[in-house]
């Protein structure tokens, strides 16, 4: 019997060298994200959250919670109807109370009111009367369990809940400031925010609606900062070919009914915020060009100037060519859908 236990050892071992062993493989633990989102203000953040919310069905990442940037009530049920969508009714939410941008834009109202067969397509239990923390304590409780350097931290809005981050003193979460705190648990900033080369020059929008927090985030931010600029969404036009085809009842998906809302169809939207997504949580698959490492500055009304420098913590994003723009723009419409995943 030993003999035997011994040879059945020594095939079982010669198996597993020689690859046919089917043992646990190593998986990737998700990446732990934020997500800071001024949704309201323009529709690329749904599309932008919607690829977020598949990348942790595919395992990828973790999405700790979100804060929005934008001041608006509406902003909020119109977050946490989609959330319960997703299946995420229980995710963290922050407000920026006092924030920029109080109008309710131009699809939150439209489409929380919005019925489609005897039935409201979003279903938000949280609101303004929910008493939602301040975007940056929460931010701050997030930060402080999480493992030092781990954290990816996605802005695509105004950057006043990073501002009063960065500003924060010690509280109940943790003995650090918001700026040491920063510095400890997170891993990179992805900002879709300025405009960066040569080929337009104007203070892009994101920046200019909470300038003072704009600018305290790009001087005072203490972690490596990769910024998607105006120019880059702008030469990828998400198809609204996708919108009309690629989701099941799309008629009442409330991402393509905010769609056709926000603007007459048909018509090919700029994918400025999931470019910060995409690059964010997939930063080695070549979908970007980067910037030399360098700083970038903020002037006085918001142009966005970026020096070179070795020692610098900030880069941009760059495409290049007709067929980068197609495979990268692929890969975009691919994340939102959660096609071919």
């Amino acid at each position: 019997m030993k003999i035997r236990k011994y040879i059945t050892s020594v095939a079982f071992l010669s198996v597993c060298i020689f690859g046919s062993c089917t043992g646990p493989k190593d998986t990737k633990a998700p990446i732990p994200v934020i997500f800071d989102t001024d949704v309201g203000n323009d529709i690329d953040d749904v599309l932008a959250m919607q690829m977020l919310f598949n990348y942790e069905k595919a395992g990828e990442i973790d999405l700790l919670g979100i804060t929005i940037s934008k001041s608006n009530p509406y902003s909020i049920e119109y977050i946490d109807g989609y959330c319960r969508l997703n299946g995420k009714g229980n995710i963290p939410l922050g407000y920026a109370y006092n924030g920029a941008n109080p109008e309710d834009g131009g699809y939150l109202r439209q489409t929380l009111d919005t019925i489609i067969e005897g039935n409201k397509i979003l279903h938000p239990q949280r609101s303004i009367k929910s008493n939602l923390p301040e975007g940056y304590k929460l931010l701050r409780k997030l930060l402080a369990s999480q493992q030092d350097s781990s954290v990816i931290f996605i802005a695509v809005g105004p950057e006043t809940n990073l501002a009063r981050l960065l500003k924060s003193e010690a509280d109940e979460y943790s003995e650090l400031d918001g700026k040491s705190l920063v510095a400890q648990k997170v891993k990179m900033l992805s900002v879709m925010g300025g405009l960066y080369g040569n080929e337009f020059d104007f203070p892009e929008w994101n920046l200019i609606q909470d300038l003072d927090a704009a600018q305290t985030v790009f001087k005072e931010w203490p972690t490596a900062v990769v910024a998607s600029g105006w120019e880059l969404g702008n030469k990828l036009l998400y198809p609204h070919q996708s919108i009309l085809n690629d989701f099941p009842e799309s008629y009442k998906h409330p991402l393509c009914v905010s769609y056709k809302i926000y603007d007459k169809m048909p018509y090919d939207r700029q994918t400025w915020d999931l470019t910060s997504v995409l690059y964010a949580i997939e930063p080695e698959a070549n979908h970007f060009g980067l910037s030399p490492q360098g700083t970038i500055t903020l002037d006085s009304i918001g142009h966005s100037l970026f020096t070179p420098s070795e020692n610098g913590k900030h880069r941009y994003l760059t495409i290049q060519g007709e067929k980068n723009i197609q495979t990268t723009l692929g890969a975009i419409v691919r994340q939102v859908t959660g096609k071919d995943k």
